[in-house]
C-alpha cells in the first residue's frame, strides 16, 4: 500500500521531465513577418472651381406692410356701421366703416354760416355808408366853399360899415357849422376801412369756423384707406364715440413684410464680391437695395408633398444693430400673399406665420467649394498622385448648409480625400475610391437647385 502511494507521487514527476525533455528538443525558432505598409480605402473626388450663389437661411413672423388706426377726431353716437365690420373681414378701399351722428355739428356749421351772412350783411351796409357818406360830404364841402365867400363878402361889408357886428358874427358861425360837418363826414369816412378790416376779420374767423364744423362733420364718416383686412374692432352700432379712442384697426393686404434678423458674419456672406460703384454720399435705399442685390424666397415650414413658396423681395435693413444681439434686421416684402390661395394646398401669408426666408447673394462664377465635413480645422485632406495623404492648409471664405467655400490653398486637379481619417498620419498610404455623384450633388447644391 505504501509502494503504491509512492508511485503514484513519483510516476507524475518522471511524466512531466520527459515531456519537458521532448518539448525542448522538437523546439523550432520563431517566425520572422516582413513589416507591411497599412493601406486606408478612402472616398474621394476631382477638386474643380464651380459657380456658387451665397444663401443664408433664417426665420421670421409675418407682419403687414402697411397698418391702419382709426382714431375717432369726434365725439358722438354711432348711426350707422359696414355690414362686415367684424375682426378678419376684408373690406374695399374708400368704403364706409361706421358713420357717427352730425346733428350737434350740423347746428354748429348751419350757426356758423348764419354769422357769416350777417357779416357780409354789415359789410354792405358799411359799404353803402361810405357811397352816402362821400355824398354828402362833396355837398358840405360846396356849402362850405359858398358859405366861405359869404364870410368874406360879409366882412368886406362890415369894414365898410354897412352891417353890424351881429350880422357878421352870424355869418361866421354858420361858416363855421359848415366846417363842422365837413369835418365829421370826413372823420366817418376815416374810420371805415378800419371797420371794414374788423368785419373782414370777423369774417375770415367765422370762415375758420364753417371750415372746422364742416371737418367736424366729415370726420364723423370714416373710411377705408386702402385695400385692407380688420384686426381688431373696438366699436357697435349706437355705441357712443369718445375722440381720441382707437376704433378700428386693419391691415394692408397687397403686401406683407418679414423682419429677420442675420449675424454681421451671415450678411457679409451675401454681400458682392466685385461691386464697383460709389456709395459715399448719403445714397437713398434703392441705391442701396441695387448695390447688395439680394434676392428671397420664403417658405411654410411644414411637412408636405410640396413646397409652399412666395416670391420675396429685399427691401431695406434695420437703421441699427441690436444692443442684446449684435444682429441686422432685414425687411423682406411679399407682392400681393392672398393671391393664388388654394384651400387645403396653399394658405395665404398672414400676420404672425413662422416662414422660413432664404436669402441669395450674386452669383459667384468660380469658386472652391466642398463638403462641410471635409474641412477640419482650417486644413483638407488631399489625395497625391502617389495615393499619399497630404493635410494641406486652406482659407475658409464662409460655410454655408453643408458647404464651405474656400478662399485659397487648393489648385486644379487636386484630390479630395471624404474620409474622415483618424488618425490622418502626414504621408498615409490611401487606395482612393472616386464617388463622382457626391460631385454631381454638391455643384447642384452650391447652386441652390437642391437642398
Amino acid at each position: 500500500m505504501k509502494l503504491l502511494k509512492k508511485l503514484l507521487i513519483i510516476l507524475p514527476v518522471v511524466c512531466g521531465i520527459v515531456l519537458f525533455a521532448v518539448m525542448k528538443t522538437n523546439k523550432k525558432p520563431p517566425i520572422r513577418l516582413e513589416n507591411q505598409e497599412r493601406v486606408q480605402a478612402v472616398r474621394v473626388i476631382p477638386l474643380e472651381k464651380m459657380p456658387v450663389v451665397p444663401r443664408v437661411i433664417t426665420y421670421g413672423y409675418v407682419a403687414a406692410d402697411r397698418t391702419w388706426q382709426a382714431i375717432s377726431e369726434v365725439s358722438g353716437k354711432v348711426v350707422s356701421v359696414h355690414k362686415d365690420l367684424k375682426k378678419g373681414y376684408f373690406i374695399k378701399k374708400d368704403e364706409v366703416l361706421f358713420k357717427i351722428d352730425t346733428t350737434t355739428y350740423g347746428l354748429a356749421e348751419t350757426r356758423g354760416v348764419a354769422d357769416l351772412m350777417n357779416v357780409d350783411a354789415r359789410l354792405k351796409e358799411l359799404e353803402q355808408s361810405r357811397t352816402n357818406t362821400q355824398r354828402l360830404l362833396a355837398i358840405e364841402k360846396k356849402s362850405l366853399a359858398s358859405a366861405g365867400l359869404e364870410l368874406k363878402r360879409k366882412r368886406e361889408l362890415f369894414a365898410n360899415q354897412y352891417i353890424s357886428a351881429s350880422d357878421l358874427e352870424k355869418e361866421e358861425r354858420t361858416f363855421l357849422a359848415r366846417q363842422t360837418t365837413v369835418n365829421n363826414l370826413q372823420n366817418t369816412l376815416d374810420l371805415i376801412p378800419s371797420q371794414k378790416k374788423a368785419l373782414l376779420a370777423q369774417k375770415k374767423s367765422g370762415e375758420s369756423t364753417v371750415t372746422q364744423r364742416r371737418l367736424d362733420v366729415a370726420r364723423t364718416e370714416i373710411r377705408a384707406p386702402f385695400d385692407c383686412r380688420l384686426s381688431v374692432v373696438n366699436i357697435e352700432l349706437h355705441q357712443f364715440a369718445a375722440a381720441g379712442t382707437v376704433l378700428v384697426e386693419a391691415e394692408s393686404v397687397d403686401r406683407a413684410e418679414i423682419p429677420v434678423s442675420l449675424t454681421p458674419k451671415s450678411f457679409m456672406t451675401l454681400l458682392p464680391r466685385n461691386y464697383d460703384g460709389n456709395l459715399s454720399q448719403m445714397p437713398d435705399l434703392e441705391t442701396i437695395r441695387r448695390a447688395i442685390g439680394i434676392a428671397a424666397k420664403v417658405t411654410l415650414p411644414m411637412d408636405v408633398a410640396f413646397p409652399i413658396e412666395w416670391e420675396g423681395i429685399f427691401s431695406r435693413t434695420s437703421e441699427s444693430m441690436d444692443l442684446k444681439t449684435g444682429a441686422l434686421t432685414l425687411y423682406i416684402t411679399v407682392d400681393k400673399p392672398y393671391e393664388n390661395i388654394i384651400p387645403g394646398k396653399r394658405p395665404p401669408l398672414v400676420t404672425n406665420m413662422y416662414v422660413e426666408v432664404t436669402l441669395y447673394g450674386r452669383l459667384l462664377p468660380d469658386s472652391w467649394v466642398v463638403p462641410r465635413s471635409a474641412v477640419h480645422d482650417g486644413t483638407v485632406y488631399i489625395c497625391t498622385p502617389g495615393s499619399r495623404l497630404e493635410i494641406r492648409p486652406v482659407g475658409v471664405e464662409f460655410y454655408m448648409q453643408d458647404m464651405a467655400v474656400l478662399s485659397g490653398g487648393l489648385e486644379q486637379g487636386d484630390v479630395l480625400v471624404l474620409t474622415d481619417l483618424v488618425p490622418a498620419i502626414q504621408g498615409m498610404r490611401l487606395k482612393p475610391l472616386a464617388v463622382l455623384d457626391v460631385l454631381e450633388t454638391l455643384k447642384q447644391q452650391a447652386l441652390g437647385e437642391t437642398k
